[in-house]
């Protein structure tokens, strides 16, 4: 065998190896969070599901105001609630999320990185789980239509996940040591919920707070979503080199900082 070869056959078998890894974590994550009483695993959809039902129907229930460009309340609400959650609960749940599991590498193949992606997926395979059944409750009842450019929706989804878990990395390796920032952790989620453009649209605000809030990478990729979703959303404040740039820049801080922390870890 050939050393290409033989490298080719390595990198499979590591690469089929993390996935094994990252899904018995994610199963150890949810059975840790939810048990096997009542419904057990089936709370990673309901949970979300049931906070983007009582936020969506509350909006359903108000006319489409100036903030939304005119687009239809229900969609509009609904993609941004859920496609925030995705954010808000692996942000929160990344403080302190290497307290305690010193334990888990005792097995060679563990490491923090499998860690906290297994959680990360928990989360999102939740929430996009219940959007996708609170959008087919919407399309049946006709508060919703099909969205018209699917591939820019399902990629806005995916940017805010792999930069929501660049920035899990950071927080979990700097609040290991440094507690007191871990106190700011929720305080930083909430304040990012008015300006994370999950509920207006850039068209609405002044032209001196458009350049600004475009600074925030969330705000495009809310922008992103909805011209995917609607027919009449503009693809004006899309930047997928600013998006694609901030996640790389997230990523490369997290590895590193991760790399860092976990010679700071002590197996119990």
């Amino acid at each position: 065998m050939s050393d290409v070869n033989r490298a080719k056959r390595s990198f499979i078998d590591a690469w089929v190896t993390q996935q094994s890894v990252i899904k018995a974590l994610a199963v150890r994550e949810m059975q840790a969070r939810y048990g096997r009483d009542n419904i057990g695993f089936l709370w990673v959809v309901a949970e979300p599901l049931m906070l983007a039902t009582v936020i969506t129907s509350l909006h359903q229930l108000a006319e489409s105001g100036p903030y939304s460009g005119g687009l239809a309340p229900y969609p509009f609400t609904l993609t941004g609630y859920c496609i925030f959650i995705i954010f808000r609960n692996s942000f929160n749940r990344s403080e302190g999320a290497f307290h305690g599991i010193g334990a888990l590498f005792y097995h060679s193949q563990i490491t923090a990185f499998d860690i906290l992606a297994s959680r990360s997926l928990v989360e999102m395979i939740g929430t996009v789980l219940a959007y996708a059944l609170l959008c087919a409750v919407g399309i049946m009842l006709g508060f919703m239509e099909l969205p018209v450019r699917p591939l820019y929706l399902y990629a806005a989804i995916l940017a805010m996940a792999l930069m929501t878990h660049g920035m899990c990395m950071i927080v979990a390796a700097v609040t290991y040591t440094n507690h007191l920032i871990g106190r700011f952790v929720h305080a930083f989620s909430y304040f990012m919920f008015p300006l994370s453009g999950a509920f207006f649209t850039v068209n609405f605000l002044p032209p001196w707070a458009r350049s600004v809030m475009l600074w925030n990478p969330m705000v495009t990729i809310f922008e992103t979503a909805r011209y995917g979703l609607f027919v009449n959303a503009t693809p004006a404040y899309i930047y997928p080199e600013f998006i694609i740039g901030f996640i790389m820049l997230m990523w490369c801080w997290g590895l590193v900082a991760i790399r860092n922390v976990r010679k700071h870890i002590h197996v119990n």
